[in-house]
């Protein structure tokens, strides 16, 4: 093996190698991370409140597409990233206000 080429680690382990996120990314990738957490935190909130069934099920429901985004987020586009950043805000500041009340 002395005579093979020195690979990038990525691809030595079958993958390919991705540039580093730029400092804009970085904060990009951080809020939406923040708000998707915050949204499933409001979530699983609600589902422990809830007293009604059928309630408790739909907002499961929600919950785990929100875990889901959250586990997915590495992959999510860029297009994907600016629609929870504009979108989010709004659906977190309901839900607060549905925690509080």
């Amino acid at each position: 093996m002395p005579d093979e080429p020195a690979k990038h680690i990525s691809e030595a382990l079958g993958g390919r190698p991705v540039e580093p996120l730029s400092d804009a990314e970085r904060v990009e990738w951080e809020r939406v991370r923040n708000l998707v957490q915050s949204v499933a935190s409001c979530y699983n909130a609600l589902v422990a409140q809830a007293t009604d069934p059928g309630r408790r099920a739909e907002l499961s429901e929600r919950l785990a597409v929100h875990d889901a985004e959250l586990r997915r987020i590495d992959a999510m586009p860029a297009a994907e990233r600016r629609t929870v950043i504009s979108t989010y805000p709004e659906l977190l500041t309901r839900l607060r206000a549905e925690l509080d009340r």
